[in-house]
């Protein structure tokens, strides 16, 4: 092999320093190669480690993923009164909820029928109104069955204001 320098220098060290200050490369050329070799070696073993074997591990189970339609759906809001209504009579609590202020004889309702005036704020949404729509009907046929006819009359005549929404005027 020939060497990158010029034949007139090698020709000038050859002279000055004799013909031994050439080493040969085959050592260095025999650690690069198996410099080589063992990192091709610690490579592949290193792919293998890491590698997915087949039939190993069973894949991961599909999640599924179910979505609440009731949410934002008035008919959802209307199952969630009744049922809260229901839980509210089976615990003696007889409740009508509406929107506004209480009507001006609530306590006198809540003294002669134990009916107590719950206020959701002061304008309905569809959603709210069907909560509350659903919730009075299960509390008004509980009022019915326990005073009869005739209070429950009375008892949404005087309400019947306070139980509607406010409707806004043009």
């Amino acid at each position: 092999m020939e060497s990158a320098k010029s034949p007139l220098a090698v020709a000038l060290a050859d002279e000055r320093l004799g013909k031994g200050w050439r080493r040969s490369r085959k050592t260095a050329r025999t650690v690069a190669v198996l410099s080589a070799l063992i990192a091709a070696a610690v490579l592949y073993g290193l792919f293998d480690s890491f590698r997915v074997r087949p039939g190993e591990s069973q894949p991961e189970r599909q999640t599924v993923a179910s979505v609440d339609l009731r949410i934002g759906n008035p008919a959802g809001a209307a199952e969630r009164g009744e049922a809260r209504a229901k839980a509210d009579v089976e615990a003696g609590r007889l409740q009508l909820q509406g929107f506004g202020s209480a009507p001006a004889r609530a306590p006198q309702l809540k003294q002669r029928f134990g009916v107590t005036w719950v206020s959701k704020g002061r304008e309905a949404t569809l959603l709210t109104q069907a909560y509350a729509d659903a919730y009075n009907r299960v509390v008004q046929a509980e009022i019915e069955r326990r005073h009869g006819r005739e209070a429950l009359d009375e008892l949404v005549r005087d309400s019947d204001v306070a139980l509607q929404p406010k409707k806004e005027q043009p």
